[in-house]
């Protein structure tokens, strides 16, 4: 056992050295060969076609062979912009790695038990996934309850007679983050030469949040084909406060039966690392033969299938 723990930390440090690798000089290297091929396209013009057309191949192989990295790490950028986490994919995916060999040899530590370390490892590795899913439920729950405020204040700021633009650079001012930051950034986007349209685009692509998609579709349209802005923004800010107020109302209904599907997914898990630490060899068995290992397998299968059924049962679309 003591061997795959060294197979372990040899693999995981491999990894940290890819990366690291990758992350610092991944981008110089293709630089460099970028500008190698423009210096000997200057000295051999006749060869420039069949040059660029190997760095072209060059190019397609290494992107086809780090598009479920490239993948994962696009995925991450845009969750981690959600949370407003100033932190590069590749730093968090490294945070991950290391959470998933600790709790990986801490588990492996205490139970002596191979299996149950590389659950440990696997919940380790889903920890800042957890964290930062939490962050950006907290954050979009907030934003979500600003959001009417900050409409009302850019409605009245239209009657007064300051432009959208004006309007919203008021409301950043006014209002507390997060909406204050999303509404400064937005007038900063739009500074810098981005289009109106474009910076409330990128604001609906960082909340994912469906009021503020009907808001930012809203004032597309309205942009596009005018109408009276100010009556629009009073409208959809009702609308959000009704739906606020309703979305309110069912989390706390679904409150107590949310935090027993939370109960019955992690309890089975809970009783099996106790167990695992208190008496080893007791739930040992379960992994030395094959029953065991079905009856495992069988568990886990219809445990997700539990953790699924509850969850859909407890999640209301409003």
């Amino acid at each position: 056992m003591k061997y795959l723990v060294y197979l372990s930390f040899f693999l995981f440090m491999t990894l940290f050295f890819i990366l690291l690798y990758n992350m610092f000089f991944a981008n110089r290297s293709k630089t460099k060969e970028r500008m190698k091929l423009i210096a000997s396209s200057w000295d051999y013009a006749t060869d420039e076609d069949s040059e660029e057309e190997k760095e072209i191949e060059k190019d397609r192989k290494r992107k086809k062979n780090s598009s479920l990295l490239n993948a994962y790490y696009t995925k991450k950028k845009k969750k981690l912009m959600q949370a407003y986490i100033l932190m590069k994919p590749q730093e968090f995916f490294m945070i991950s790695v290391s959470a998933a060999v600790s709790v990986f040899l801490l588990m492996f530590l205490l139970t002596k038990l191979l299996p149950m370390a590389f659950v440990g490892g696997l919940l380790g590795f889903l920890l800042p996934d957890l964290y930062v899913n939490r962050i950006i439920s907290k954050r979009s729950q907030k934003l979500n309850g600003q959001l009417p405020e900050a409409l009302n204040i850019i409605s009245n700021g239209l009657r007064a007679g300051l432009s959208f633009a004006q309007a919203v650079s008021i409301a950043g001012k006014d209002l507390e983050s997060p909406i204050g930051d999303e509404f400064t950034k937005i007038i900063r986007d739009n500074t810098l030469g981005k289009s109106m349209e474009s910076a409330l685009e990128d604001f609906s692509e960082r909340t994912s949040d469906e009021d503020v998609d009907m808001f930012v579709t809203a004032m597309i349209i309205q942009r596009q084909v005018g109408g009276n802005l100010s009556e629009v923004l009073d409208t959809i800010s009702n609308t959000i406060r009704e739906r606020v107020r309703i979305k309110g109302e069912v989390r706390t209904l679904t409150a107590q039966s949310k935090l027993s599907a939370v109960i019955i997914s992690f309890l089975p898990v809970g009783i099996a690392l106790v167990l695992s630490i208190m008496n080893p060899s007791y739930i040992g068995q379960l992994f030395d033969n094959l029953i065991g290992l079905i009856m495992v397998g069988a568990a886990v299968v219809m445990m997700l299938i539990g953790i699924f059924i509850l969850s859909k049962l407890v999640k209301l679309e409003v």
